[in-house]
C-alpha cells in the first residue's frame, strides 16, 4: 500500500513528505520550541565582560544560537566546530550559558571559570530571560536558528550525534537557500 501510494504521489511530495517526517522525528516532534518567537532584545555580558546586544550584533542577519546551562556544556562542541565549519560564512554565531541558578557570590569565579574554558565568547545569561524566552531544554545544548527578520526557525537540543547535527545542518542550508 505504501509503495503505490508513494508511486501516485510523485518523487517530489514523496521527497517533501520525507523531510518532514525526518525533520519531525529529529526536531523532537511534540516537545515545547521557540519555533516562529521573534528574537529577543537583549544585553549581556560574555566572561570578559565585553557587553553584546541583539540589535547591535546580531539583528538581521541569519543567526545560530547554542545555548547550554552547565549539564549540557559539555556536548557544545560536538554542535558548535561542524556547524561552524560548514556555515560561517552564511550566517553568525552566538554561544551562551544559563548561569541563572549560580548565586551572587560565585559570579566572578564562574566568569574566572568560563574565561579559562572558552576563548570565544559565551554570553552570560545570570537571570535566565533569555532562556526563558527560547523555550531552552534544560540539560542539553540547545540549537536554534534565527532568520534575519529574527524569527526562530529551527531549535533542537541534544547531545551533538553526528546524524543529529548533520540533520540540523542540512534543514538550515534549505532555509538559507530557500526564496
Amino acid at each position: 500500500m505504501w509503495g503505490n501510494g508513494v508511486a501516485r504521489m510523485g518523487k517530489g511530495m514523496a521527497s517533501t513528505l520525507l523531510v518532514f517526517l525526518m525533520a519531525a522525528a529529529v526536531f523532537g516532534a511534540g516537545e515545547e520550541k521557540a519555533i516562529g518567537k521573534k528574537a529577543i532584545e537583549f544585553s549581556l555580558t560574555d566572561q570578559f565582560e565585553q557587553k553584546w546586544t541583539w540589535s547591535k550584533h546580531w539583528k538581521g542577519k541569519p543567526t545560530v544560537m547554542v545555548m547550554s546551562d552547565w549539564k549540557g556544556s559539555d556536548h557544545t562542541a560536538k554542535w558548535t566546530s561542524p556547524l561552524y565549519q560548514r556555515l560561517k560564512d552564511r550566517v553568525q554565531f552566538v554561544a551562551m550559558a544559563d548561569v541563572s541558578l549560580a548565586p551572587g557570590f560565585l559570579r566572578g569565579y564562574l566568569r574566572d571559570r568560563f574565561k579559562d574554558a572558552y576563548k570565544n565568547s559565551v554570553l552570560l545569561d545570570w537571570d535566565g530571560t533569555v532562556f526563558a524566552h527560547y523555550v531552552v531544554q534544560p540539560g542539553l545544548p540547545n540549537v536554534l536558528f534565527v532568520d534575519a527578520q529574527g524569527v526562530v526557525r529551527l531549535h533542537t537540543w541534544g547531545k551533538g550525534a553526528q546524524d543529529h547535527v548533520e540533520s540540523f545542518a542540512v534543514e538550515l542550508e534549505r532555509l538559507l537557500t530557500a526564496p
